[in-house]
């Protein structure tokens, strides 16, 4: 059973609901977000699972959306969406990007503070890479480094599909 939590647009269109994040004033953006997650969470199974959608990057200025969605979801897997080769915030070029690790430590630090005790801590388990702008042999090569350099699971699911994402994740 798996279930999903839309945080934006999208997602809300293909749940049939969800929170609104850019519409819910920052203070209450935690809270709205626990809320939907228990919503339909509820009279789940053991064995299930509830996506919550992502939204934003914790490196852009401009993104007051992810920190808030990080505390109320409470996630214990996360997967890390981040387009290969990418240094900068695209618009932003003077904004650099940490390297991988660095930024799955960032991360996963912040996803332990504010925890409830008893549960374990949230780790970065997969890394949906975006390699669009490169050919195969290049997109191969480029999640191949990432899972190399990283120790997380990656994956292009646009090009190669999500079960090992979902694996991964699971794990």
């Amino acid at each position: 059973d798996a279930r999903f939590v839309g945080t934006g647009q999208a997602g809300i269109l293909i749940a049939g609901g969800g929170v609104p994040l850019d519409a819910v004033r920052v203070d209450y953006a935690a809270g709205a977000v626990e809320q939907a997650v228990l919503q339909v969470a509820e009279g789940a199974g053991e064995e299930s699972i509830v996506f919550v959608e992502g939204q934003g990057s914790f490196c852009h200025p401009g993104s007051t959306a992810t920190l808030p969605l990080m505390r109320g979801s409470q996630a214990n897997s996360l997967l890390l969406v981040h387009r290969a080769g990418q240094r900068s915030i695209r618009n932003l070029p003077e904004i650099a990007l940490p390297p991988l690790p660095e930024l799955i430590a960032v991360v996963e630090a912040l996803a332990r503070l504010g925890r409830p005790p008893g549960l374990a801590p949230a780790r970065v388990k997969a890394i949906a890479l975006n390699t669009a702008q490169l050919d195969d042999r290049q997109a191969a090569a480029a999640i191949e480094q990432t899972a190399q350099d990283t120790g997380c699971c990656c994956a292009d699911p646009v090009r190669g599909g999500a079960d090992r994402l979902l694996e991964a994740l699971l794990s």
